[in-house]
């Protein structure tokens, strides 16, 4: 039986009382060894590792991905101790991932470090079950598999309960599989005090991994502290985002303990990047799996969540950008009312899919580049070869994300539209949050080469038809066109208009749906912790993921958990109304009253412009109407997306942000926009306070 997770396996959360957030990266142990990499040459030489000879050897910086590949291939062949082994291969792989991975925001291949960990499985020493570890009383709750132990909210009368299984470990003949229901009663209590690691993954230069292990299907619940099987309260499901290769439910951004105060709120955990969407149907690889959690999760809600007061005919699915898309995808779905009864789309919802025929060559690449192509990626990780003739291949891989199969996502989503109340919205400058990322301080210099690369890389022979409606010439006032017309392009393509899409989409089915601008710059955001960014920093305004901690009512200690900066008291309360209104769309399948935020439809689009404050009025979507809708139907004509039609960000001459930023404890979420004029005017204030 398996409860919860052993200090041996994961760092433990946190043992100081103040409990009201969660450490996604807790205090790291010492490590149990020391590397030094002296070259892949020498490293070949090692020889056979004995366990005595890792206690010699000095930390040096691993500089060359060839050192570490080696060192690792060395590691496969020693006989060391399951546990050293581990941590060896572990902290091996971390390394490489950092090296490895690119933003997520940006182009979706070329991640050497999940080539190494799909087919290194057996090497980290994945395993099915671990020991509970209770380390003291707070408060209990009995559900179907038995009790479980939470802790209480440092600031609010909250508990939360983290980590509870709601699916087998997806290991041995479960990896590459549809998830399997966690049935087993518990062994004894189940610690529900521990955060949960996150499913292995690329991360991101902006992401602080935190504790990773295949093991990683659970869920984390908070309710009021008072609530019981009779309070029947609404519920308020959480999907995050990461481009489906990044994330998971530790991160403190998502803590729940401040908007949990009138509602139950729950968090998944989904298999990502192609441990969650490898899609090789000739292999028995039907892709997708990552959905499939998320359903299976959703069924796991249907059948508890009244044990901890929560009602559940009254259930919310909301989600932000991958989250929301992946969200959007499931309230299209025939069963999507037995399962949910509202949903909440933050910046993803209503964008289409690739389906499985166009993203064939690209999965298809990955399994070449690991010479995996001919093997059973099903087997038990003990069969999986080793990690020397793998770890040669420095390929790219694909991106990740649902797919049309024709089975479980039957057609795109944008075709089939809601079939539950929802919300659809986007921030009013998402793309300038992905381009710093991609830039960094360089944004102001991008000039229109790089935009004709950017286009021709999105919309091949439709760029020169882009670059008419949005010719840097009617960005020069800002001071930095080449930045501004980008910004204003990834923000309507992928953002805005997807909402437009899925608005469209639930009009057409006869569902009622709300809209939103979201238009404030929070005055506290993680994105003010990169430091070689603070410079450019002003010209991001309303980005990717500024609503959030609107959304879950965190107004202090930003960034979370420990930041230093506070809301002030107009933020705070508009957090407090976003809070409500999603607590509403649980609670009655609406936002608010009508003349609070009224029900949009084509003619007015009303919806929220949200400002200092909520402001009803028209969303203007006009661009989407005229110009955006057409060029997406000619993509979908030409084009073979890697993971739907989600826009590509191309590679300078140069990498930015350096490495050193890899260490940095920044969150991230993944990374479009309002009609041309509009987007010009928003991007001149900004840019022309900077310069």
């Amino acid at each position: 039986m398996r409860c919860a997770s052993s200090a041996s396996d994961f760092p433990k959360a946190s043992q100081q009382p103040r409990t009201q957030t969660r450490q996604f990266g807790p205090e790291k142990p010492p490590l149990p060894i020391a590397i030094q990499a002296a070259g892949s040459a020498s490293l070949r030489s090692c020889g056979r590792i004995q366990p005595r000879d890792f206690a010699n050897i000095q930390q040096v910086q691993l500089s060359e991905k060839s050192s570490i590949i080696s060192l690792l291939a060395t590691v496969a062949a020693a006989k060391l101790p399951q546990r050293q082994q581990r941590a060896v291969s572990g902290f091996l792989l971390a390394r490489l991932f950092v090296m490895s991975s690119r933003l997520v925001y940006a182009t979706r291949a070329r991640q050497l470090g999940f080539l190494a960990l799909t087919c290194l499985l057996s090497l980290t020493g994945a395993t099915e079950t671990v020991s509970a570890r209770v380390t003291h009383q707070s408060t209990q709750i009995e559900i179907l598999n038995g009790t479980i132990q939470g802790g209480r909210c440092r600031e609010t009368d909250v508990d939360y309960f983290f980590s509870i299984p709601y699916a087998k470990p997806p290991v041995g003949d479960l990896r590459f599989a549809p998830p399997v229901s966690y049935s087993n009663a518990y062994d004894g209590v189940l610690d529900g005090e521990t955060a949960a690691p996150a499913c292995p993954q690329f991360g991101t230069s902006y992401v602080e991994k935190g504790p990773q292990h295949e093991d990683c299907l659970f869920v984390d619940v908070w309710k009021p502290a008072d609530a019981s099987p009779a309070s029947r309260l609404p519920v308020k499901v959480w999907i995050f985002g990461g481009s489906d290769e990044a994330g998971g439910i530790s991160d403190p951004t998502y803590n729940g303990c401040y908007s949990a105060t009138d509602s139950i709120v729950v968090s998944i955990n989904y298999r990502v990047g192609p441990l969650g969407f490898l899609a090789l149907p000739d292999l028995g690889l039907n892709g997708n799996f990552g959905i499939m959690d998320q359903i299976l999760a959703l069924k796991w809600v249907q059948e508890n969540i009244a044990y901890f007061g929560g009602d559940p005919s009254r259930v919310l699915l909301f989600g932000q950008s991958a989250g929301a898309s992946n969200a959007f995808a499931i309230a299209t779905m025939e069963n999507a009312p037995k399962l949910i009864s509202a949903a909440a789309l933050q910046s993803g919802g209503g964008r289409d899919y690739a389906t499985a025929a166009q993203a064939e060559p690209w999965h298809r690449s990955f399994a070449e580049q690991l010479d995996c192509e001919n093997i059973d990626l099903k087997m038990p990780s003990s069969s999986i070869p080793g990690a020397s003739t793998l770890l040669e291949n420095d390929g790219t891989g694909p991106g990740w994300g649902p797919l049309v199969d024709g089975d479980l996502i039957p057609t795109n989503p944008g075709d089939a539209g809601v079939r539950i109340p929802s919300i659809f919205g986007s921030n009013s400058q998402e793309g300038s949050l992905p381009l710093l990322s991609r830039y960094g301080p360089r944004v102001t210099k991008l000039n229109q080469s790089t935009y004709d690369n950017f286009l021709k890389f999105n919309f091949g022979p439709l760029a020169s038809t882009v670059n008419q409606t949005y010719s840097l010439s009617k960005f020069s006032r800002t001071g930095a066109p080449g930045y501004a017309a980008m910004m204003t392009v990834l923000t309507a393509h992928s953002y805005r208009c997807a909402a437009y899409r899925g608005l469209k989409g639930a009009v057409r089915n006869g569902v009622p749906a709300w809209t939103y601008s979201f238009g404030h710059t929070p005055s506290c955001a993680w994105y003010q912790m990169i430091p070689d960014a603070r410079p450019v920093l002003k010209l991001l305004g309303p980005t990717h993921t500024a609503e959030l901690p609107y959304v879950f009512n965190l107004t202090t200690h930003m960034p979370p958990p420990d930041g230093n900066c506070n809301f002030n008291e107009n933020e705070k309360e508009l957090a407090a109304t976003i809070s409500t209104l999603w607590t509403n769309m649980a609670a009655t399948g609406r936002p608010g009253v009508a003349s609070q935020w009224p029900e949009w439809n084509m003619e007015q689009s009303y919806g929220v412009n949200i400002n200092s404050r909520l402001n009803v009025g028209a969303v203007d979507y006009s661009m989407c109407a005229a110009f955006w809708d057409q060029i997406m139907d000619g993509v979908k004509r030409i084009a073979q997306p890697t993971n739907g039609l989600e826009i590509q960000i191309p590679d300078l001459s140069e990498p930015w942000p350096p490495e050193k930023l890899a260490q940095q404890p920044l969150k991230d979420m993944s990374g479009s926009y309002t009609r041309s004029q509009e987007a010009e005017d928003q991007a001149s204030s900004f840019v022309e306070d900077e310069l």
